[in-house]
């Protein structure tokens, strides 16, 4: 008997020690939808400001979703929705799970990926022939697709502006649309705050459409500070803060009759300011 309990003993811790391994190295894939924000969510805040035109916007934001949480964050959503997947870097799904949590972006994976890899699909290799697509993945679950390109730690390409104001242009008002990027802070927060901006500008300011973003979850795009063990350089910042000033801007004066794409009118933007410094320079 004490033959019996001794052995049952060393089982339960040995279960117990492989169980909390596991827990520790899948804890934070199921569910994966973090900083999940809709533009209806209440914000409680003390400060002042200005909320018109928000709870109108049909649209939220998050990490690279997993589907079927996706889903059912979703469910209360009448009428079409489409994922607008803003990810640069190469990436899909194994078994409904986004390959960013096997690091299938990384030539090396960190030794938890690694570990991870091994389990679910039998070696530390990459398996590209099991991935699905992510657009095939939306699909199962009644999601349409879009693809975007933006940046938020590098200068944006002008006719990849073009095609995101393009986008909004063309999406019927029924539509609701869902943000993402890896990790549902820089380049979500931007796609967010320019739909705000493209519904709301220049009704309200954009000093009150980034602070209710913010508000809502969104980096504060406004905010030149370096972050301490962050991954942006200042230069990054000031470029990201001026690229969302200029975009209000534009929007601003496309609303009243002008300049209708941003390329177009980024490059005027960029002729008048080269012969200004002309000027100058001749005078000197």
């Amino acid at each position: 008997m004490k033959k019996f309990l001794k052995l049952r003993n060393i089982l339960l811790v040995f279960f117990g020690l492989i169980l909390s391994f596991l827990f520790i190295l899948f804890y934070d894939v199921f569910p994966n939808v973090k900083r999940f924000r809709t533009m209806q969510d209440e914000i409680k805040s003390t400060e002042n400001v200005d909320l018109r035109g928000l709870k109108d916007l049909r649209a939220s934001g998050s990490n690279i979703p997993s589907f079927p949480d996706l889903q059912k964050k979703l469910s209360h959503i009448k009428g079409p929705i489409i994922i607008v997947d803003a990810m640069y870097d190469s990436h899909g799904y194994f078994l409904g799970i986004p390959t960013t949590f096997l690091a299938y972006q990384q030539k090396t994976p960190p030794l938890k990926h690694a570990l991870r890899r091994l389990l679910l699909t039998g070696t530390f290799n990459k398996r590209m022939d099991w991935i699905t697509p992510e657009s095939e993945e939306a699909a199962k679950y009644g999601f349409s697709y879009k693809e975007v390109n933006i940046g938020s730690k590098v200068r944006n390409t002008y006719e990849y502006i073009d095609d995101i104001v393009s986008f909004f242009d063309s999406t019927p008002s029924s539509t609701w649309l869902h943000f993402h990027c890896r990790n549902g802070c820089g380049r979500t927060s931007m796609l967010l705050t320019m739909l705000d901006i493209m519904k709301n500008a220049p009704q309200v300011s954009l000093e009150n459409i980034v602070k209710r973003q913010m508000l809502l979850g969104a980096e504060a795009l406004l905010n030149i500070k370096v972050w301490e063990n962050g991954t942006y350089t200042e230069q990054a910042l000031k470029d990201r803060k001026e690229f969302i000033e200029q975009f209000y801007a534009f929007v601003s004066q496309r609303k009243a009759g002008g300049i209708q794409k941003w390329s177009e009118w980024h490059r005027q933007q960029e002729a008048s300011l080269q012969n200004k410094t002309n000027l100058i320079n001749n005078t000197n």
